[in-house]
């Protein structure tokens, strides 16, 4: 029978194995050159907000993205005004979002920038640090930004979802471990502010396969229910720190060390084919 115990090993051997030489092409190495807390709060909810669809498409989108906005993303954001950059990032389009998704959220940012300092600062007003996860604290900047937007497409709000929703909310999860955790991959200009235990797995298909493999979650949807439910194991493996699995976790999946059907050649060499539950079948 897999246990935590016996899962944890398995687990700390690719956490010690997956640096940030396994960046690329994660959206993150496009944005994480930034040193100031500002730029890189802004930067990276860019980069977390278009983190969606092929992972060297969505590195090379936000890299054009972020690279338009020059040395500091959030003064970009702040000074910007639609009359005055009409040409900026003209006839822009990635998948689902076009040219004014892109305006609205760079509104929305730098509304909630003049309005409260910053997008931590926003964060907080809604986070309720009495809850076990950081929930309320995402829905109230979600909501906040898409009001800032003035936007009300269908679009839009794709873009900036209701974590609420019942989603699994990858995306903004993604966001909060880049902002709490710092380590050799986050950058955590949070850190210290937002407890790490409160954190909540970024769940996508990688990360959903290859736990369910491990049978580390039973729940079949990607959504909250089952992303909380990841944490809750993850928990049992460190309480204070559960997501820091899912950059080598993610990567495992996403750079193929892991493969998506059963082929023992390549099963047998797994790192983690003494716990994986292909083994039975």
């Amino acid at each position: 029978m897999v246990t935590p115990e016996s899962i944890k090993p398995h687990l700390d051997r690719l956490l010690a194995r997956f640096d940030k030489t396994y960046l690329e092409p994660d959206p993150l190495a496009a944005v994480n050159h930034f040193t100031s807390a500002d730029d890189l709060e802004t930067a990276c909810l860019f980069a977390a907000m278009f983190a969606y669809g092929r992972a060297d498409l969505i590195q090379k989108n936000v890299a054009t993205i972020i690279g338009s906005m020059g040395s500091s993303p959030a003064g970009f954001c702040e000074t910007f005004r639609s009359g005055n950059n009409r040409s900026w990032m003209k006839g822009f389009s990635y998948r689902f979002h076009k040219r004014d998704d892109l305006v609205a959220l760079v509104r929305a940012v730098g509304e909630a920038r003049r309005k409260h300092g910053s997008i931590r600062d926003l964060f907080l007003r809604h986070d309720n640090r009495a809850e076990e996860t950081i929930l309320p604290g995402l829905a109230g900047l979600a909501a906040a930004l898409r009001t800032y937007s003035r936007a009300d497409s269908r679009a839009f709000n794709s873009l900036v979802s209701d974590p609420l929703a019942g989603g699994a909310s990858k995306r903004w999860n993604l966001f909060l471990r880049w902002m709490v955790r710092k380590d050799r991959v986050d950058p955590g200009p949070w850190s210290g502010v937002v407890s790490k235990s409160r954190l909540v797995m970024p769940l996508d298909t990688h990360v959903g396969r290859i736990a369910r493999q491990l049978n580390m979650l039973k729940r079949k949807a990607d959504d909250w229910k089952a992303a909380v439910e990841l944490t809750e194991f993850l928990k049992l493996l460190d309480p204070a720190d559960p997501v820091k699995y899912d950059f080598a976790i993610c990567s495992y999946g996403k750079l193929g060390y892991c493969v998506k059907k059963i082929d023992p050649s390549r099963c047998l060499t797994c790192d983690l084919d003494a716990v994986c539950s292909c083994r039975e079948m």
